[in-house]
């Protein structure tokens, strides 16, 4: 027992059993019922104020008496802010969100991924560094840049986010399982490089990890003596979960089987008809209203980029068909390691035994297991049925698998050593695989070339730029502007001004879409507005003499598209058959074969800079 766990004195309730769960007595009928709740064995009812106030309250005496729970947060924030400057004024992250411009009052600028986390990233992290911002550049009469505050404090809240989803999978698995379990699960999500590797983006991945695991957090809750504010919890959780990114929905789940578990309502009847339920249901769709009140008034735009976004991020390739779901279960390794998923799997496996086998449905352990479950089995069966399959769809998935394996932890921990001998290797690995994900976003060969033009292009100079290329504007040390090349010319630019020429991106999926999803009236006519479009005549020599840059920037994903005349325009550059040299080319440092993720998307890249001869 961890001395520094809080152990309840005689007359005193016992803060490690605010759940409920650590004292489950049998009742008459044979059923082990328990309490998920946070208050005192002596159930009260208290006003929803103080409800949620005693809630909070017991968790922040967990979080400073757990020293296992603060290693392994401390871990994670360590993995974390490693490599957190990557970029330096941006986040070169392709599904980027959290600093994503919105419009007038607020309003998103397309609904292709919904916008809670820009939304929280706005209130939190740009709103107070613009009024500092605003408030310097007034002060000292010449405009500042604050990009490079923005960038670290957006990728600190995500960070904080996820230190949230550990605090959040451990205090369940501790209620579930016991304090032993929780430690394991703890650390197993603190030094997965997986899961690193995503607090790095701004994108809403990782933030969409704490918005599923808070609502299951109070989905769980509902499994014992649930009162009502645990479903409107629940309910306004999952919607706010679907507002982080659409797949965030599939833990709603979570609340139907946690109330069908639940010990409070007697019969089927009442299960199925009860009023808590039907609450917390339509706080579903009150969730997601309240976390993006914008769709009410611009609800065709939302349906029409929802149903988008459903159609073709299935096919994004133009994958013709079948499913994923063996691909899915090879990409967890990714996520948690080739070690550590052998580990979870095992632990999964002997779980669903320990809990199928005895018939003990009713026990913390099982109800645990069964709420993990339908989260993880919706999840898998839905994604899964995809063509396509990235690393980043399977990854909400992870936690609850990791969940599962609980009832494996409880009934090893007799055994904790020979636990321990097992783990150690794979926790020692996991970090060397941690660290290694901040070296590789450290290493990433824009960054030196961000200097480079810093230190070489002069005022009135011109740039060329392929569409993927870093926004050199917004770097401190160059006073430049951007122009879309193929587009209508916009302001006139001031004398003086370091011009950006940007290229467009010819990724080709408009022409695919139009293919692919030929009749499909969410997708046809839409392609080229979401997908871009762009002018083929544009890559020659002869337009690139009219446009008589200075400096030309080439980034590897432009070059590697389907357009034949593309890739002959970039690799004629790079071959110095234009009248333009070489003066630097970098890409990103292989990785050991021995480390994971093998992939971290936007990361492996090669860049270019050429001068005019």
């Amino acid at each position: 027992m961890d001395p520094f766990y809080p152990i309840a004195g005689p007359g005193q309730a016992n803060p490690a059993s605010h759940f409920g769960l650590d004292n489950h007595k049998p009742s008459a009928q044979g059923r082990v019922r328990f309490n998920l709740t946070f208050l005192p064995a002596q159930q009260q009812l208290l006003p929803m104020r103080d409800h949620l106030r005693s809630q909070w309250f017991l968790m922040e005496r967990l979080l400073r008496m757990d020293r296992f729970l603060a290693m392994a947060l401390l871990l994670a924030l360590t993995f974390s802010v490693n490599g957190i400057g990557w970029g330096r004024v941006e986040d070169w992250n392709r599904s980027s969100m959290g600093l994503r411009n919105l419009g007038r009052r607020g309003m998103p600028w397309d609904y292709l991924k919904p916008p809670l986390h820009t939304f929280v990233t706005h209130i939190v992290v740009k709103a107070p560094i613009d009024c500092i911002d605003h408030a310097a550049s007034f002060v000292l009469r010449k405009k500042q840049n604050f990009d490079a505050a923005r960038l670290v404090a957006a990728r600190l809240l995500v960070v904080g986010l996820y230190l949230g989803t550990i605090v959040l999978a451990f205090e369940m698995s501790r209620v579930f399982y016991g304090i032993f379990a929780a430690r394991v699960i703890a650390f197993v999500f603190a030094t997965s490089a997986g899961f690193s590797a995503y607090n790095h983006f701004l994108s809403c991945d990782s933030p969409l990890l704490f918005w599923m695991m808070l609502a299951f957090y109070f989905a769980a809750r509902i499994t014992g003596e649930g009162q009502r504010i645990d479903y409107v919890m629940a309910g306004l959780l999952t919607g706010a979960a679907t507002n982080a990114k659409y797949n965030g929905l599939a833990i709603g789940i979570s609340l139907v089987v946690a109330h069908l578990l639940s010990v409070r309502p007697k019969t089927w009847t009442e299960k199925l008809f009860s009023r808590d339920m039907i609450i917390g249901l339509f706080m579903v769709p009150a969730g997601i209203v309240l976390t993006d009140p914008y769709i009410l008034f611009d609800w065709n735009r939302f349906v029409s980029d929802l149903m988008y976004n459903y159609v073709v991020a299935p096919r994004y390739e133009g994958q013709a068909g079948g499913n994923s779901y063996w691909p899915f279960l090879l990409i967890i390794p990714e996520v948690l390691g080739l070690p550590g998923a052998i580990l979870i799997a095992v632990g999964v496996i002997v779980s669903l035994v320990l809990v199928v086998l005895p018939k003990r449905f009713a026990t913390p352990e099982s109800l645990g297991f069964a709420l993990a479950l339908s989260v993880f089995a919706l999840y898998y069966a839905k994604i899964g049925s995809f063509p396509r399959l990235e690393t980043r769809f399977v990854l909400p998935a992870v936690p609850f698998l990791i969940l599962m394996a609980g009832p494996f932890l409880k009934a090893v921990e007799k055994h904790w050593r020979w636990l321990a001998v097992a783990c150690a290797p794979i926790l020692v690995y996991n970090c060397v695989c941690s660290y290694y994900v901040g070296r590789r976003f450290n290493d990433d060969p824009r960054m030196p070339a961000q200097v480079w033009m810093e230190a070489n292009v002069k005022l009135g100079s011109r740039i060329e730029s392929s569409g993927v290329s870093p926004h050199w504007r917004k770097l401190p040390g160059l006073d430049a502007v951007e122009v879309q090349v193929g587009k209508a010319p916009g302001k006139e630019i001031p004398p003086g001004k370091v011009v950006d020429l940007r290229m467009p991106h010819a990724n080709g999926r408009a022409v695919l879409f139009e293919t692919a999803f030929k009749g499909n009236r969410w997708v046809e006519g839409q392609a080229a507005a979401h997908e871009g479009s762009y002018d083929e005549r544009l890559f020659s020599l002869k337009e690139l003499l009219a446009r008589n840059p200075d400096f030309v920037t080439i980034d590897s994903s432009d070059y590697q598209v389907p357009s034949e005349t593309v890739k002959s325009y970039y690799h004629n550059l790079m071959q110095e058959k234009f009248p333009y040299s070489v003066v630097y080319d970098r890409q990103s440092p292989p990785v050991p074969q021995w480390i994971y993720p093998r992939v971290i998307d936007d990361l492996q890249d090669r860049t270019i800079l050429l001068v005019r001869k």
